[in-house]
């Protein structure tokens, strides 16, 4: 990409991230990381999320355009917090996700993303890589621990409460693992934040 146009598109994604801190949009825990991934040079975000725990009903699967979030945290969540969600439920199978943080960004260069891929491996992102080399260079910051799971169905749970409680504690353990890691990157960044050329030089 040549540089004007990564930076045009730079401002862009920008004034897209402010509006969205503005407006509550943006995942709290996560913008610390995105402020020092925009001050650099060589990168911006595109899209992020700090990690969350989802219950999701699905008419047919594979259908995210008719997904319907039942309940949605960005924490560690209880039982009893899935099962008041479980009452929004009415067609379609009923699935417990758990999801760990994943950072979107464009690199201007490809030795810039080979860097950021690197240091996000060294944190723990072990699924971190280059998602495309088209138009732009992009670098997917993400880790391996997912949980998807289906508990019910047509607005009924059908797993029992050891069932729920473990699925429940996965996806914490999933939260807690995905805190540590961000803490982490975000340190690393921070550490070597002199490393990289920024906007305010």
């Amino acid at each position: 990409m040549k540089e004007r146009d990564f930076l045009e598109n730079k401002k862009i994604a920008l004034k897209k991230l402010e509006k969205a801190k503005k407006e509550k949009l943006a995942d709290e825990g996560i913008i610390p990381i995105l402020d020092l991934i925009n001050q650099t040079e060589d990168y911006f975000t595109s899209s992020s999320c700090y990690g969350r725990t989802v219950l999701l009903e699905l008419p047919i699967i594979g259908d995210k355009k008719e997904a319907k979030f039942l309940g949605k945290w960005h924490r560690t969540v209880n039982a009893s917090e899935i099962l008041d969600s479980v009452k929004y439920a009415k067609k379609g199978q009923i699935w417990i996700l758990s999801q760990s943080p994943i950072i979107h960004l464009a690199a201007k260069t490809q030795i810039a993303a080979d860097k950021m891929v690197k240091t996000a491996i060294a944190c723990g992102f072990k699924h971190s890589g280059l998602k495309s080399l088209d138009k732009k260079i992009v670098v997917e910051v993400c880790s391996t621990e997912r949980l998807d799971a289906p508990v019910g169905k047509d607005g009924i749970l059908f797993c029992n409460k050891d069932h729920l409680d473990l699925l429940v504690n996965i996806s914490n353990e999933i939260m807690k693992k995905s805190t540590l890691k961000l803490k982490k990157f975000e340190e690393k960044l921070k550490k070597d934040i002199n490393t990289y050329k920024t906007t305010n030089e």
